[in-house]
Formats: structure tokens, C-alpha cells, sequence
């Protein structure tokens, strides 16, 4: 069978996993669930970057596309229903990936609803700042998402230059940073838009064009919104594609749920009366905590964890090359609870 771009993501994927995650992992990874288990996962595994990268992914697209690897020779399925990526398959994996490389500046955790924000409000505004440039004032907008035509409006409204030169500076913004890239990824974005004279096409489209595969395009797509993203944190703040997201930046380091956690350790209260206080299980907090260790570099769980103990772990880990919290406990006699494992991880996993 012709494997699709997809396949190899999936490939991608379990390759990390190296059998120590069910596939669900995967479908949430890939989804943007932000449970502190798929943010740990991603953040531990090198995985952060497909993090919300497919968000209308269906569970059941994604088995069908497991199950077709698995008939080809390519993945294997363990007796715990991990699977782990064959010979065979890391062979076509390589193969595969070294002409077509996943695109680079991808980064879901960072940027996977940053960039659809600021593709939906960039997209919209120059529909509206095309149309009016050519004089039309009957046209469909782009979307029905009344924030987005809020935003438009507002952003318009608030804007110290006309129209027309809003026009000219946003289109000198984009040239230019489109003369950065590389032509087929300028061409993918710019046959996305939606101006007065064309209609942007859909990823299938732009793929019969480029003679390419949808899903490759896709990332292309999203590499280069991702890159935008980025680049207007270089420039200078009056920039446009800065005022486009400026309201929406924020540290999405944290759930909303292990920041609240995070608030009440600052102000030295147990990990049992956090518990008590938010009415959550304990090892719920104890999720928090290794979410908070695992993205702020700045705490230093030793209430939980020792220096010592720390280390021992840390040894126990690099012998065994392993994530498997059962296989680290056992080797260790025991002498530490799940949490403290998952701690020694989270602290080793910080600049991974």
C-alpha cells in the first residue's frame, strides 16, 4: 500500500512512545488534550511540537491508520496493546522522512491555538482590507465566528491609519516575511488566502496542485502560521502581526488547574490540605505538581523529593533506559512511590 504523510506521523509518534504509551496517548497528543498526563507525555518524550496539531482528528481515522501499519509489517503490538515500530517500519520511517523531514518550526505546544488564532483573524482581515481596497462591499466572510468578525471590526475602528494604508503595510509585512521562506511554503500560504479577486483552496487542493500529499501540505501550512507566530515576537510592537495576537499571549506553560495548584504551594500549604481546599483526590494535586516541575524551572519540589533520592532515581532511569514508572520502582526495591518517580522524571525531562 502507498503509506500518506499521516502514516508516518503515526510512525513518528510510536517510534518516541518506544512501546511505553497506548495509543490513546497518542490520539490526545495529537488532539491538544491539555491533561497534565499528555502535556508530562509530550514534554518527556520530545513530543511537544505535535502537540495540538490535528484537533478534528478522529479516533477512529487514527486505529484504521494503526491497523494499516500493523498489517504491513511495520508496527508490532505488545501484550500490554502498546505497539512499538518494527525493523521494517523505522527502516521506511528513515527512508520516508529524510525526503520529506516533518517541518521544522512546528510547535503545537506553543503555538497550536496561538496560530489558529492568528491565521483566523490575519485571514479575515485581508479579506476585508482586499475587498475594500477594490471596492466591494458584497461579499461572504470567510467565517460565521462572531469574535473573529468582532475582533476585525474592533482592530479597524482602533487603527490610526486608513484603510488603505493598512493595506499597504499588511501586505508589505507579509511579503516580507514570505521572502524568508522558501517558495513552495510562501505558495502554500498565499493559495490559502481569500482576497476580492480569488477564494482560498483547501489543503486537497493545494495538494493536486504541488502534486503532494494533503497531510504534508497541512504541516507545511501550520509551519509557516508557526513561524509567523514566532517572527512577530522579533519585531518591533507596533507591528501588525503583533497587534493581531497581542491580546491573546500568554504563559500556557500550566493547565488553569495545576496554576491554581501552583498558587497555593507558594503560600506553603501541604499537598493534603490543597487537596482538602479544592475538594480533588490527592493524586490529582500530585498530577499537578509534576506538571509544575515539569515546565517551571523555577520550583524546586524538594518537599517532595530529596536531592538525594533524586539522584538514585536519576541512576536507576539511565541504567534501565526506560519511562515505565512499574520497571524503575521495581528495580528499586520499592523505596519510592509513583510520584516521587514521576518527579525525578519530570525534573530530568525539563530541557528535553
Amino acid at each position: 500500500m502507498k503509506h500518506g504523510y499521516f502514516h508516518l506521523v503515526l510512525l513518528y509518534c510510536i517510534k518516541q512512545f518506544n512501546g511505553e504509551r497506548s495509543l490513546s496517548a497518542i490520539y490526545h497528543l495529537l488532539n491538544g488534550k491539555k491533561s497534565s498526563q499528555t502535556i508530562q507525555d509530550g514534554k518527556l518524550f520530545n513530543l511537544s511540537h505535535m502537540f495540538s496539531l490535528f484537533p478534528r482528528l478522529s479516533r477512529q481515522y487514527l486505529n484504521e491508520a494503526c491497523e494499516e501499519l500493523l498489517q504491513e509489517d511495520l508496527l508490532e503490538l505488545l501484550p500490554n496493546q502498546h505497539y512499538f515500530v518494527t525493523d521494517k517500519g523505522k527502516f521506511m520511517l528513515n527512508e520516508r522522512l529524510a525526503k520529506r523531514p516533518l517541518p521544522a518550526n512546528l510547535n503545537g505546544w506553543e503555538y497550536g491555538d496561538l496560530g489558529r488564532i492568528f491565521w483566523r483573524r490575519l485571514s479575515l482581515l485581508v479579506q476585508v482590507l482586499s475587498n475594500f481596497v477594490y471596492e466591494r462591499k458584497q461579499y461572504l466572510p470567510l467565517t460565521k465566528n462572531q469574535e473573529d468578525l468582532l475582533w476585525v471590526k474592533s482592530f479597524l475602528n482602533q487603527i490610526p491609519i486608513s484603510k488603505s494604508d493598512l493595506a499597504e503595510e499588511l501586505y508589505k509585512e507579509i511579503k516580507d516575511f514570505l521572502l524568508l521562506q522558501t517558495t513552495n511554503r510562501a505558495a502554500i500560504f498565499t493559495q490559502r488566502l481569500t482576497s476580492s479577486q480569488t477564494i482560498g483552496l483547501t489543503f486537497e487542493q493545494i495538494a493536486r496542485k504541488h502534486n503532494e500529499d494533503p497531510t504534508f501540505v497541512y504541516l507545511l501550512f501550520w509551519d509557516v502560521i508557526h513561524s509567523m507566530v514566532d517572527f512577530q515576537k522579533t519585531e518591533k510592537q507596533d507591528s501588525i502581526f503583533y497587534a493581531i495576537i497581542k491580546d491573546k499571549r500568554q504563559n500556557n506553560s500550566l493547565t488553569s488547574s495545576s496554576a491554581k495548584t501552583r498558587a497555593y504551594l507558594l503560600q506553603g500549604i501541604t499537598l493534603q490540605d490543597i487537596a482538602a481546599i479544592r475538594k480533588l483526590k490527592i493524586s490529582t494535586i500530585e498530577d499537578h505538581i509534576v506538571e509544575i516541575t515539569l515546565h517551571d524551572q523555577s520550583f524546586i519540589p524538594s518537599a517532595f523529593l530529596s536531592t538525594e533520592d533524586f539522584e538514585e532515581i536519576s541512576e536507576a532511569i539511565k541504567s534501565l533506559h526506560t519511562h515505565q514508572l512499574k520497571k524503575i520502582k521495581e528495580y528499586l526495591n520499592h523505596k519510592y512511590s509513583y510520584f516521587q518517580i514521576r518527579l525525578a522524571f519530570a525534573i530530568n525531562g525539563r530541557n528535553g
